[in-house]
């Protein structure tokens, strides 16, 4: 082989090899939980409305706690009646997206042994320009996990007109005792190729989380 087609041939799997890392990089902000917002250190980093931005908050009885993170020092927790604010709670953060592309949430899950919500779920929802409009969404529910970390992911296609993919993660229902417990939250563009945007059987959510227009 001459130098400059094996040179050639170097440079082309460089370039394949760095279009994949870059296509896996995680879209998420702070999927770890470790940067505290700036309202305050029970919430984390755009995952608090206006911090920085209007693409990510926290509602109901969910809080960052520095109990046994997975990675790091932090967690987001959906937590049990005792800590008295209100029976649901989820977090949210979106990112800019396009139509065609396929899109994988994952996070690792954990839960005390207590714990027993009427329902827990991740979702992956995709909404117009100025998110005003939900155009579909799909609906992954939390299930066996226990008392050590489990790893749960969903994919999703974008259907036409996607502007932007919004991940959320919530619970409603949820038991006196015990948490959900939430870390290393990532969402990742596994295919940039046009697909069939057919929602495949994906379901709405049954919990407590509103939507909000942010076009009005």
């Amino acid at each position: 082989m001459t130098l400059p087609l094996r040179k050639s041939i170097l440079t082309a799997v460089g370039a394949v090899a760095f279009a994949a890392s870059a296509q896996a990089a995680n879209l998420l902000s702070n999927g770890s939980f470790e940067a505290e917002s700036s309202a305050s250190y029970a919430f984390a980093q755009n995952w608090k409305m206006n911090d920085p931005d209007d693409h990510g908050d926290a509602w109901g009885n969910a809080g960052r706690e520095n109990w046994r993170a997975k990675d790091g020092s932090f967690i987001m927790a959906i937590r049990g009646l005792w800590v008295d604010m209100g029976d649901n709670g989820g977090v949210w953060q979106e990112v800019e997206g396009q139509p065609g592309r396929t899109y994988r949430l994952s996070a690792w899950f954990w839960a005390d042994s207590m714990w027993n919500p009427q329902t827990q779920e991740m979702k992956l929802e995709f909404w117009n320009w100025d998110r005003s409009q939900m155009l579909g969404s799909s609906v992954q529910k939390i299930e066996g996990v226990g008392e050590d970390w489990k790893e749960i992911s969903l994919t999703a296609t974008a259907p036409e007109g996607t502007e932007w993919v919004r991940a959320v993660f919530l619970a409603s229902g949820v038991s006196s005792a015990g948490s959900l417990q939430i870390d290393d939250a990532s969402l990742e563009v596994v295919s940039s190729a046009p697909a069939n945007t057919d929602s495949g059987g994906a379901t709405e959510s049954s919990g407590d989380y509103e939507f909000l227009n942010f076009g009005e």
